[in-house]
């Protein structure tokens, strides 16, 4: 367990060194973050670690890499100072945290919720579809997870034909999940009302166009055409 430990850790260091050198952490705030991590590190790979160890694990990343943007925006006004090692390293600690908890304790779905939360929050699409493939494999009876992998498909991926999908396929394992046919029916109703939106401002537009023709047909008819035959000009001697 030890060298497992010393192994992830080391991982770290080029982040922790490259936090200092941008004068994010001191020295003394950078040894007192290796001291948590290592404290977490043994406690998820004991025996003993139960869920609780890796939540409070990821609550501390999550809390660390919310520091280090909040100082990074004092620092440099605007964003990121110069985007290096430290910039992503702490999002995939905490989705690698997630991960390595989520195969310990397959079975907790409110883990998995907590997970897909908090990759949608980071936009992380790539990886966002890959758990929600794993979790569907592993616990297909699970309705809810069918409406939230729909919903993902509809909000983050713009995609109504892969979430009507997803709900059927969903259907197929709960054939009698009230949830499932609500989430089924409301996506239906969504689609006809983007339909019919969509309907309704095409033909607004003809209108408008066939308006506009019509507008200048009449301009064109009653404008005054030009005299030839010099009625009503002055005789210029």
């Amino acid at each position: 367990m030890a060298d497992k430990v010393r192994y992830y850790l080391e991982q770290t260091l080029p982040e922790l060194e490259d936090l200092q050198k941008k004068n994010i952490f001191t020295k003394l705030e950078i040894a007192s973050i290796t001291r948590r991590r290592t404290d977490f590190e043994h406690r998820i790979q004991g025996r003993g670690a139960n869920l609780l160890d890796f939540l409070k694990y990821a609550e501390f990343e999550m809390n660390l890499d919310l520091l280090r943007k909040k100082r990074i925006q004092r620092l440099g006004g605007n964003g990121e100072v110069g985007a290096s090692v430290s910039t992503w390293s702490g999002q995939q600690r905490i989705f690698f945290i997630f991960e390595r908890a989520t195969r310990k304790f397959k079975g907790d779905i409110s883990l998995w919720m907590q997970y897909i939360s908090y990759t949608r929050q980071q936009k992380a699409r790539h990886l966002l579809n890959k758990i929600l493939k794993n979790v569907l494999r592993l616990h297909p009876t699970k309705p809810e997870l069918w409406v939230l992998a729909a919903e993902c498909e509809l909000r983050e991926n713009a995609n109504r034909k892969a979430a009507r999908n997803l709900i059927l396929r969903g259907l197929k394992f709960n054939a009698n999940s009230k949830q499932l046919t609500d989430a089924y029916e409301k996506l239906e109703e969504d689609v006809r009302r983007a339909v019919d939106e969509l309907v309704t401002k095409k033909k607004q537009e003809t209108e408008i166009d066939e308006t506009d023709d019509e507008s200048d047909a009449i301009d064109h008819e009653s404008g005054a055409e030009p005299s030839d035959d010099g009625e009503g000009e002055e005789e210029v001697e």
